[in-house]
This record gives C-alpha cells, sequence and structure tokens, in this order.
C-alpha cells in the first residue's frame, strides 16, 4: 500500500521533468494567438501579437497559431524592412527582429509586400 502511493507521484514528478522547457513555454500561448518572446527558445517575457496591428518588442521566438502569415520586421512600427515571416501554423524559437504584424491591410501601405512607398494613385 505504502508502495503504490509513492510510486504514482513519482511517475508524476519524472513525465514533468521529461516535458521540455520549450513545450512548456509554447503552451503558454493560447490557442489561436500568436506569441512572440523576448529571448531564444520561446523562453523571456511573452507578449501576443494583436489581430489587427503591430507590436513593438525585441523579438527573439515566435509561434503563429493565427491562420494569418505574420510578418516581422527589423526595425520598429512594422515598416522597413523585413526579419522574415511565418506561416499559419509554424514557429521560430529563434529569430530577431523589433516589431510583427499579422494585419498585411492595415494603413496605405502593404506592410506584407515590402514597399516602404505610399503606392500612387493610378490616372482616370
Amino acid at each position: 500500500m505504502y508502495r503504490s502511493r509513492l510510486v504514482i507521484p513519482l511517475s508524476v514528478a519524472l513525465l514533468w521533468i521529461a516535458v521540455p522547457v520549450e513545450a512548456q513555454a509554447k503552451a503558454a500561448c493560447p490557442d489561436g494567438a500568436a506569441c512572440v518572446w523576448t529571448k531564444k527558445d520561446f523562453q523571456g517575457s511573452r507578449a501576443q501579437i494583436p489581430p489587427g496591428g503591430c507590436i513593438d518588442s525585441n523579438i527573439r521566438s515566435a509561434v503563429n497559431g493565427t491562420d494569418r502569415v505574420l510578418q516581422f520586421f527589423l526595425s520598429g512600427g512594422c515598416a522597413g524592412a523585413r526579419a522574415g515571416h511565418l506561416q499559419p501554423g509554424e514557429e521560430s524559437a529563434r529569430i530577431s527582429a523589433r516589431s510583427a504584424t499579422g494585419d498585411c491591410a492595415n494603413g496605405p501601405v502593404d506592410q506584407c509586400s515590402g514597399d516602404t512607398e505610399t503606392p500612387e494613385t493610378p490616372a482616370p
């Protein structure tokens, strides 16, 4: 009887140790959300990329649980040179970016096209 009370908690403790810390950190990102971390391997402070906007942060790893493509930029404000992108369901344990968006249609410039100039209005 005493032995079975010891085996069950010991098994649970070993299972907890066997689950990598990285998997536990990624699990902290809510289903259907896009999350970024301030350190590689999903460590450090976690923040969510707003569905209709841009986040400025020291981005070092990311998970895309949304149905949108996420774009990462080398500078703040989700403008300028791109640092990369994540397709829906993808993740990156090591990325270096200063801002990110999942809303490529926000504003006069397509933030995900790589263009940084305001498009010309077509002549009638």
